[in-house]
């Protein structure tokens, strides 16, 4: 007979597993990261989609996904008033310049701080600085488990690590 600490242990195990294929599923799913080349930003240019584009590849936004009940991910951003709808499809950002209908969340910075994570060389460390001075914001418009369950993770986690 097969005694109950064993049983507890052998129950422990496959939750642990379990566990760790629905993080690796759901909340943080492997995504190739596309190579997208850096667009140049001069001082007196405008942010374009292709800026958007190359920023939510670095913070992740290819590991974004539908939810599970098929509610597709997009988040905005918007810099000096400006709005870009970013999703992605097979793995590459997609961005278009206009509001999200109903954005997941919001990354919201001025033009000075943008061309700055622009221009950064370690764009994690320039995040994190801006982000903790205030320079960006993050609004979260949806619930922390929608966004978890749609790969946001990974993005927020780029940008307040």
């Amino acid at each position: 007979m097969v005694s109950a600490p064993v049983i507890a242990g052998a129950f422990m195990l496959v939750l642990l597993i379990m566990g760790g294929f629905v993080y690796i599923t759901v909340f943080s799913p492997p995504g190739e990261k596309q190579e997208l080349d850096r667009p140049r930003l001069g001082n007196n240019e405008n942010v374009g989609a292709q800026h958007v584009a190359w920023l939510a590849n670095e913070i992740g936004a290819y590991k974004i996904h539908a939810s599970p009940t098929g509610e597709k991910a997009v988040f905005e951003v918007v810099v000096e008033g400006t709005a870009f709808s970013v999703t992605a499809e097979n793995g590459v950002p997609v961005v278009s310049q206009n509001a999200a209908e109903s954005p997941d969340l919001r990354i919201t910075a001025s033009r000075a701080a943008f061309g700055e994570i622009m221009n950064s060389k370690n764009l994690s460390q320039t995040l994190a600085g801006l982000y903790s001075s205030d320079g960006i914001s993050i609004a979260v418009e949806k619930g922390e488990a929608t966004l978890a369950l749609k790969g946001y993770m990974a993005v927020y986690n780029e940008i307040v690590k």
